[in-house]
């Protein structure tokens, strides 16, 4: 599987006002010179913002100075991990303020908390969301692009999301039936006169899982006889120019057809070893099956590689040998699949819930199409009548109880906001951020707890939004999706739009269109903790025109021969960093190892007034688990609430 390196093709002669004025925005650094000071100024303001010269452009509107871990963002969370706050925590400002509840964290976890507080307690109480980005929604935000008089959006990381039942009484479904979320969505028309391509609706199934329902191209190089293999598991791989006892093994794996453990207790055995252990040791593949799914796992939810990864997690993503067998129906239409994007991804749902709860937080009516694109109405988040407030740009660096935790009638609260170290009073504190930051700033956490959280590892993902003015280079050679085996990233997909109206994007390779790559950083070999602080070394010591430069690479050496120009066709680029994206469970995570308690259910149990509420508990990061992970610590609150 290794081939040659992807060689470098990159224009050099484009000037600072070629990039601004002829609005190849954001794809700036890669495509005007291989180094230089991106700072420059611009001879004409370009489209968008550009942050510095890390972070990179962000895109246009709301989201724009907020993409993935920005610059500020890092920083703030660096003095948190470093222990710099004590001094700054003895000048803090009292504000005089008090909560009956405190949520750290705004994204999909916190939320869910923010929603579930409001079910309870309507307008009789107050909340306020602390969150340290510039706009709410976590990993939920979304990159927006204007590219020849075209809106684009892109997902910053949370994406796909299928829909809950009309009829049923969960969490989900009320939020959908209160929030005006729709039951059902349609998607662009295909016309099969413009294009063949099979697109997903969302970003992932264009790999592995419905992978034979989609046109999906594997690139073995630009060297190799046969660049591009178009959906190789039509034949069962015949055209794949690797040895067939390879082959035979990956179909073997496709087809997964035996169990491997019988009775009870399946759960609990295959959370007793690694994916690894359970495709060699188990099912007596080669080390090569395991190299194939590595990247798998790590883009769609583990961030890590199999060695070291849960086998019990790799069941909930349906992986080969789990007993949870993902079955390919070519029977099913659109909404039979059910998984879906919306533009941005997940920021359509996110936005959704908070209209609900700050009405004027976004700007306009109710309608389905002015939730998702009008603008935030910042003001309106954090005003003193609302029942639940937002305050963005406030990190959390300190968190504990006002005496002992087993009495104490209050918990105090101490955020950084624009270079300010404010204290505030909560009667209940939920954390809906991850362990690694929580288990920093929680500065009278239990023993317990302390030691259940070094148990908790985390890795990074990057998310690269690549908008092109049109995608005829795919569509010649018939493929919406792509996985490739060396180089910059692992896979690649675009999506047919929603319709969501006058504003529904393009369907047409003619037309412009997203490319979003999730970039694993694969380190087989080393400890879970290394394999984390790896990847976001890698990720986090690249500058943007550095990330820029391979992206483009990339892109040159698997599609010019089919006519691609990066000059010409790449209107922008946006990337997303997120060093802790995942929750990385190591084999006893979900069930413990050797009669201990598993370390997730000890910390659902919090202390005093401070609970936890995080998708990470569950054990897989989505948007759905977050939300009833955070509705599930209020919950636990309600007796401290009264």
């Amino acid at each position: 599987m290794n081939k040659k390196k992807i060689t470098n093709n990159l224009p050099s002669n484009i000037s600072r006002r070629d990039f601004i004025g002829g609005t190849l925005v954001g794809a700036g650094a890669a495509l005007l010179y291989s180094c230089g000071n991106v700072l420059d100024s611009p001879a004409i303001e370009p489209l968008g913002v550009f942050n510095d010269p890390w972070t990179g452009y962000g895109g246009l509107g709301d989201y724009g100075l907020s993409n993935g871990n920005i610059a500020s963002v890092r920083k703030s969370a660096h003095l948190i991990r470093d222990g710099f706050t004590q001094e700054m925590m003895g000048k803090a400002v009292n504000t005089d303020e008090e909560y009956d509840m405190v949520i750290i964290g705004g994204g999909f976890s916190g939320i869910g908390a923010a929603y579930q507080f409001y079910k309870k307690y309507g307008n009789s109480k107050k909340c306020l969301i602390l969150e340290n980005h510039p706009v709410f929604g976590g990993e939920a935000k979304r990159n927006e692009f204007e590219v020849d008089g075209y809106k684009l959006f892109g997902p910053q990381a949370s994406n796909d999301f299928g829909t809950p039942r009309k009829e049923s009484e969960d969490l989900i479904s009320d939020i959908y039936r209160d929030t005006g979320l729709p039951f059902k969505f349609n998607f662009v028309a295909q016309d099969k006169r413009k294009t063949k391509v099979r697109t997903p609706l969302e970003n992932f199934y264009g790999m592995y899982w419905e992978e034979e329902r989609y046109d999906t191209g594997y690139f073995l190089g630009e060297n190799a006889d046969k660049p591009w293999i178009i959906n190789p598991r039509k034949d069962r791989l015949a055209q794949l120019p690797w040895s067939d006892e390879f082959k035979a093994e990956l179909n073997r794996a496709f087809d997964d057809k035996e169990d491997y453990h019988t009775g009870e207790g399946l759960d609990r055995w295959l959370d007793g070893m690694s994916y690894k252990d359970l495709l060699e040791n188990v099912m007596g593949f080669s080390p090569k099956v395991t190299e194939y799914f590595d990247p798998v796992l790590a883009v769609s939810m583990g961030g890590v590689s199999a060695d070291v990864y849960s086998a019990y997690s790799a069941k909930l993503l349906e992986m080969p040998g789990t007993q949870a067998r993902y079955i390919y129906d070519s029977k099913l239409d659109d909404h039979g699949v059910g998984a879906y994007s919306f533009p941005g991804g997940n920021a359509g749902i996110f936005r959704h819930i908070v209209k609900y709860l700050i009405p004027e937080g976004i700007r306009g009516g109710k309608s389905f199409e002015e939730i998702l694109y009008n603008r935030i109405n910042f003001e309106a988040l954090d005003r003193k009548e609302n029942p639940i407030s937002i305050r963005l740009n406030a990190t959390a660096i300190d968190v504990r109880h006002e005496g002992s935790a087993d009495s104490a009638d209050y918990a105090n609260v101490c955020y950084q906001q624009d270079g300010v170290v404010k204290k505030i009073k909560a009667k209940t504190v939920v954390m809906s951020i991850g362990g690694w930051v929580a288990r920093n700033i929680v500065g009278d956490m239990s023993e317990p707890l302390v030691k259940a959280y070094k148990q908790f590892h985390h890795s990074p993902i990057l998310v690269a939004n690549v908008a092109v003015r049109n995608w005829r280079f795919l569509d010649k050679l018939g493929i919406s999706s792509g996985r490739w085996f060396e180089g910059f990233g692992n896979f690649f997909s675009i999506r047919r739009p929603m319709d969501t109206g006058k504003m529904s994007q393009p369907f047409d390779p003619e037309k412009p269109a997203v490319i979003t790559y999730y970039v694993p950083f694969n380190n087989p070999g080393y400890s879970i903790q290394e394999q984390g602080a790896l990847g976001r070394a890698e990720l986090l010591s690249k500058s943007y025109a550095q990330y820029e430069q391979e992206i483009v690479g990339q892109m040159t050496g698997m599609f010019a021969s089919v006519g691609f120009d990066a000059k010409r066709d790449i209107a922008g680029i946006v990337l997303n960093r997120w060093g802790h994206a995942y929750i990385s469970p190591q084999p006893g995570f979900h069930f413990g190892l050797n009669g201990e308690e598993a370390p997730k259910e000890i910390v659902k149990k919090g202390f005093g007034r401070i609970q936890f509420g995080h998708s990470e508990l569950s054990g897989y990061m989505s948007h759905t688990r977050a939300l009833q992970e955070g509705a599930k610590a209020v919950n636990r609150m309600a007796e401290k609430l009264g």
